[in-house]
């Protein structure tokens, strides 16, 4: 009978281990989903601003190439003809509806496609090689 009873308690305790384990694994877990939604929010948000900030400075780039064109065409009109000054200025229209603000609902990836192509249009009507040339990434670390 003692045999028994050793190996009934035996059997409990094991038991009882695999569900401690249990629930210090559940509590692991919970710590990990915070920490990850908190650290997730930062490191979101230092990427958006990083992403925004590198559009804003290629949209940036193409409005005042196309407003010193702009410029250009109302200074010395004979040197820049009707039809690339129209071009400039749809580029120009362009470059406006491109959104401040952050919007769920605006395609930026493809407006900004679009003002790309229009930005080559232009730069290729009036014979200049300008392109954007994109800036070495940030070696800041977070």
């Amino acid at each position: 009978m003692a045999n028994t009873e050793y190996e009934l308690s035996k059997e409990l305790d094991l038991d009882a281990l695999v569900h401690l384990e249990n629930m210090f694994v559940e509590f692991g877990r919970e710590d990990g989903m915070a920490a990850g939604e908190r650290n997730g929010a930062i490191e979101g948000r230092v990427m958006g601003c990083e992403k925004g900030f590198e559009l804003s400075r290629e949209v940036g780039y193409y409005a005042g190439c196309a407003q010193l064109w702009k410029t250009l065409a109302q200074q010395d009109p004979e040197r820049i003809s009707e039809k690339s000054l129209k071009k400039i200025n749809s580029l120009l229209d362009l470059i406006d509806s491109f959104p401040r603000q952050n919007q769920l609902d605006d395609d930026v990836v493809a407006l900004l496609d679009r003002i790309r192509g229009k930005f080559k249009t232009v730069a290729s009507a009036l014979q200049t090689a300008e392109r954007y040339i994109d800036a070495p990434k940030s070696k800041m670390f977070y």
